[in-house]
């Protein structure tokens, strides 16, 4: 996938996220900066820098939107998705979270170091930054200010073309659909404990428990994960 732009501008919002929030396109340009609007493969906003520089592809949430994708096991293919995008691209990837966790604990009755574990294997293991923002309007705020740091309007160019990856071998899918339930380090753990996703699928929770990292809640969620009959959603 290429982005063609006929003139240089300081941020891409993504199409989806525009229908979304078509706000952020008028209050982006009401601060000054030149904005467009088309499909990114990953990621809300991309934030394009001047030669030298680096541009930055980023993953806007609210809290919300993150413990909705921490319950779902959503966030690491997401994260993952962001990382390789920003990789083949040369941006650097940033996860960006409006709104306080404090609200988690209070409204939702979440273990606040449950979040933090997923925080850190996003931060550490798989290195991308996370920043936390208090309402949209810091959201815009900061946005505007890095776009500046970021160079002149005029000396920013689209990235380059992207160029096709190599398919992935089998192991790196089979490692990249057990990361996609629960994460990289519980995936590389299932998979040196079980060798293939049939055995994991397989596994009891019992056997589940037996690996580091999994206690009986991930355990159970593992194991419903392969045993819960799908039913189609009505909305």
């Amino acid at each position: 996938m290429s982005i063609k732009l006929l003139v240089p501008v300081d941020v891409i919002i993504d199409s989806r996220e525009d229908a979304k929030h078509p706000e952020f396109k008028s209050m982006l340009t009401r601060e000054g900066l030149r904005v467009a609007v088309q499909a990114l493969q990953a990621g809300d906003f991309l934030l394009l820098a001047s030669p030298g520089k680096q541009s930055i592809l980023v993953e806007r949430k609210s809290v919300d939107d993150f413990a909705n994708s921490i319950r779902d096991n959503r966030v690491w293919e997401q994260s993952r998705l962001l990382k390789e995008a920003a990789r083949v691209d040369g941006h650097k990837p940033l996860i960006l979270i409006e709104g306080s966790l404090e609200d988690l604990e209070v409204y939702r009755d979440w273990r606040i170091h449950s979040v933090l574990r997923v925080l850190d294997t996003i931060i550490l293991e798989l290195e991308i930054p996370v920043l936390f923002t208090p309402s949209k309007e810091a959201t815009i705020a900061w946005i505007v200010a890095k776009s500046k740091s970021l160079g002149k309007t005029e000396e920013k160019r689209v990235v380059r073309m992207r160029v096709e990856r190599k398919p992935m071998s089998i192991e790196e899918r089979i490692l990249y659909v057990a990361e996609g339930l629960v994460g990289p380090t519980i995936a590389r753990r299932l998979l040196q404990r079980f060798k293939t996703l049939r055995n994991i699928a397989n596994a009891s929770i019992y056997e589940l428990m037996s690996v580091e990292g999994v206690g009986e809640k991930r355990a159970q969620e593992i194991y419903a994960l392969f045993n819960t009959e799908w039913r189609e959603q009505v909305e």
